[in-house]
């Protein structure tokens, strides 16, 4: 016993000597390790990914900055389109139901009736549903290298079904019913060559008619953010403001579609894909799938990060065939993700924060690492973004088109100072139209 740790001794001299040389070395890492681990709960791996990806996206982008520069100048020039290619044409990518499918229950074209009214003792019609895996991969336990207590019963089990918990459930089937029926009005008018702000109005005007908007109680029924109208190589969040110059919808545009809907706080965030081509199809059928992919395998107690790479699979084993023999691979965009979501009916006490559509939670659609879980009771937004011949990550440019008022308290000092009287004017105009009180 006594050789053993003799000789245990001394093959630490060694490494005690070595120290001063391997700190250099290991430290740096070791630090990228804790602050991707620690304070953004993601893998090193996505972290190393995803600053590779911005440095590649951002190279790409300048070497073709001239001929973007040329595609978005067209854009705001009106189209010179044939009377064919005006007629509305078969839209791809989604399901347009007929005019008499669509009045059957007696809705109006334009929509104009509440939605609520046309179902005032039942239930809205049961939607699209998808089979539930309960012995899906994502929610697999394992016992090795367990950290941190065990989550509280409460968080298990989800919270109780009380009248509470049932009043959510009833303005969330509303909020969806009334996404429903906009969006397939939408998709029964659009078509090439209109301008992009008669879109975004006809979604904004039908989303207050059926969800029965109040200006008194702008937060009691509303829209829930901005439209977000995006096309082709735009992956998201982008808009047309009040005042912006006219941009058309072309014959060969892949746009994007991203509105939502509340109902007493409770938020309902949906978005699709549509096209007028067919180059579009393979890429919004291999997005569609992933989408599904993911509600399959989402639910409680689901690893998050699981869940992301089941979406990455099925994404990127699609490939788009070009007319021209070019075959492009579909990657996942790594930095656009799903979220979780919270009611905003009242503000924290304490920080007088609100809670926000982005609640917390994010579902990247790839294996980012970390242990957060989806518990029960959680509402979730199941996002999933595709791109064929790009590098599948994004990054922000043009003009900022949305914003959020995160916080009821008024700007300090120092940003009253820096805030200019558009500004404070503007801030003031938010104020009084989407930050009062539900109670108010």
């Amino acid at each position: 016993a006594g050789l053993h740790a003799a000789m245990s001794a001394a093959a630490l001299v060694p490494l005690v000597g070595l120290a001063p040389l391997l700190l250099p070395l290991l430290g740096p890492p070791l630090l990228l390790w804790c602050f991707a681990h620690f304070a953004m709960g993601v893998s090193l791996r996505y972290l190393i990914r995803c600053f590779y990806l911005e440095l590649l996206l951002r190279f790409r982008r300048s070497r073709a900055a001239a001929e973007d520069a040329s595609v978005a100048g067209s854009r705001y020039v009106a189209p010179a389109l044939s009377e064919a290619q005006k007629q509305q044409p078969t839209l791809r990518g989604v399901n347009v139901p007929s005019q008499a499918d669509y009045c059957a229950k007696g809705q109006t074209i334009p929509p104009t009736k509440r939605s609520s009214t046309l179902y005032p003792k039942e239930q809205p019609p049961v939607g699209e549903e998808l089979p539930y895996d309960l012995t899906s991969p994502a929610r697999r336990h394992s016992g090795f290298m367990h950290f941190g207590r065990a989550p509280k019963e409460s968080a298990v089990e989800g919270p109780e079904e009380d009248e509470a918990w049932l009043h959510r459930v009833r303005c969330l089937r509303e909020g969806a019913e009334v996404h429903r029926q906009v969006r397939q009005h939408v998709q029964q008018k659009v078509r090439p060559g209109m301008e992009l702000r008669q879109i975004v109005e006809m979604v904004e005007n039908a989303s207050s008619a059926l969800v029965g908007f109040d200006p008194k109680h702008p937060l009691k029924r509303s829209f829930a953010f901005p439209t977000g109208l995006s096309l082709n190589e735009v992956a998201a969040h982008d808009t047309v403001n009040p005042g912006d110059a006219p941009r058309w919808l072309l014959p060969t545009d892949l746009a994007k579609l991203d509105f939502g809907v509340q109902v007493e706080g409770h938020i309902l965030d949906c978005a699709f894909s549509f096209s007028f081509s067919p180059l579009h199809d393979e890429l919004m059928q291999a997005v569609k799938d992933a989408t599904n992919e993911g509600i399959r395998h989402a639910g409680p107690d689901a690893l998050v990060a699981e869940v992301g790479l089941l979406i990455q699979e099925v994404m990127e084993s699609a490939e788009v065939h070009r007319p021209d023999g070019k075959v492009l691979p579909i990657y996942a965009i790594k930095n656009l993700t799903g979220h979780s979501i919270a009611p905003y009916r009242t503000s924290n006490e304490r920080t007088g924060r609100l809670p926000r559509i982005h609640a917390g939670k994010s579902l990247p659609s790839c294996h980012f690492g970390g242990s957060v879980r989806m518990l029960a009771g959680e509402l979730w937004a199941v996002e999933t973004f595709g791109s064929a011949g790009g590098v599948g990550f994004v990054c922000s440019a043009g003009p900022t088109s949305h914003f959020m008022r995160g916080s009821t308290e008024p700007p300090s000092t120092m940003q009253s100072r820096i805030l200019s009287s558009n500004a404070k004017a503007m801030l003031d105009l938010i104020d009084r139209r989407s930050s009062a009180t539900l109670d108010s």
